[in-house]
């Protein structure tokens, strides 16, 4: 908002400078909760705290581990996850069939997230289960979408990154924004990359508008800051 008032000054001006639209980074009458960025070793922790779940001995806590390290390196949507089926597994990645907006995706694999997969699966399809879900229960059948999100705020409240119900903190749903966010990091030494890389991750992530995705360019401080070094130098530029 700052930015698109400094804008419209310098329009006044001089009719030659753009005025960005109101929704550039998102629609202004939606106000985003600000997300919680998770460090890499905060993912490994929780991983590992999934693979301590119990019943001993059942797929449960492998299912769990699984799902929560592929939402971290995929940044798909929980609902996604959950309804992954055993033949949207392929040689080329995973199917994301029919999703939030209709529209389907293929997702390429990093090849540690592929190799922890393929050990998922080696479990899985010796499960009896009369599902073809990819990530099934100790029961066979596939969580549902709150069982999901209980699970997590459990495993993350035992290491200690959320407080006790009722109180705000970290949320799976971060997962798939620290995906993003991190994307955006590893090229943000370079403005021209970033706009080509985002429009990419917005298809990745399956973005209804690439203005969605713009907004993870506010997210964190090294982002904002490449931003605003960008603004400065076009701004002298402009006025030299």
């Amino acid at each position: 908002m700052t930015v698109r008032r400094f804008a419209r000054a310098l329009h006044a001006e001089d009719p030659r400078h753009e005025v960005p639209s109101a929704d550039l980074l998102g629609r202004a009458s939606y106000k985003r909760r600000t997300p919680y960025i998770y460090s890499p070793s905060d993912i490994q922790r929780l991983i590992d705290a999934a693979q301590r779940l119990g019943p001993y001995g059942s797929i449960r806590p492998l299912t769990y581990a699984t799902m929560f390290g592929l939402i971290a390196a995929t940044g798909m949507r929980v609902s996604e996850a959950i309804a992954i089926r055993l033949p949207d597994v392929t040689d080329d990645g995973l199917i994301i069939a029919q999703t939030k907006f209709k529209k389907s995706r293929q997702l390429p694999l990093h090849p540690t997230t592929r190799r922890a997969l393929d050990g998922y699966l080696a479990t899985r399809l010796k499960a009896a289960s009369p599902s073809d879900a990819l990530f099934i229960s100790h029961r066979g059948t596939p969580p549902a979408y709150p069982t999901v999100v209980t699970v997590f705020l459990q495993v993350i409240r035992s290491l200690g990154l959320r407080g006790a119900a009722g109180t705000p903190g970290p949320r799976i749903h971060d997962l798939r924004h620290t995906f993003a966010v991190r994307s955006l990091e590893s090229c943000a030494h370079d403005s021209k990359v970033v706009a080509r890389h985002i429009t990419a991750l917005s298809t990745y992530l399956g973005h209804a508008h690439v203005t969605d995705t713009y907004w993870y360019l506010e997210v964190t401080p090294e982002l904002m800051a490449h931003m605003a070094a960008d603004g400065e130098r076009v701004h002298r530029g402009v006025t030299a």
